[in-house]
């Protein structure tokens, strides 16, 4: 009777802190580690998920846009760097 094997599918903001040879879970040896494509996402998924309206994604991302013929699609990644980042405005503060 030989191994078995198994397929995990992590979705993350940030890669997993998984190394190959590692051994999780009481036994199981990570043989594998693959990233998978990334499939694009619309406006409207990203106004949902980020809780924005979608005018407001197609002009933060305008830099991003892979789509064609006014039809925006996002790479999920570089989206989420962009709509994340805290941006400071003004004088800091004197302490």
């Amino acid at each position: 009777m030989g191994a078995f094997r198994y397929t995990i599918t992590v979705e993350s903001d940030k890669p997993p802190q998984v190394m190959l040879g590692q051994e999780i879970c009481g036994g199981a040896v990570v043989k594998e580690l693959k990233e998978v494509d990334v499939q694009l996402v619309t406006a409207a998924h990203l106004a949902q998920k980020y809780n924005l309206s979608v005018p407001t994604i197609r002009e933060k991302l305008i830099s991003i846009n892979q789509g064609s013929q006014g039809k925006g699609l996002y790479n999920p990644r570089l989206a989420h760097e962009i709509l994340t980042t805290k941006i400071r405005k003004g004088r800091p503060r004197a302490n």
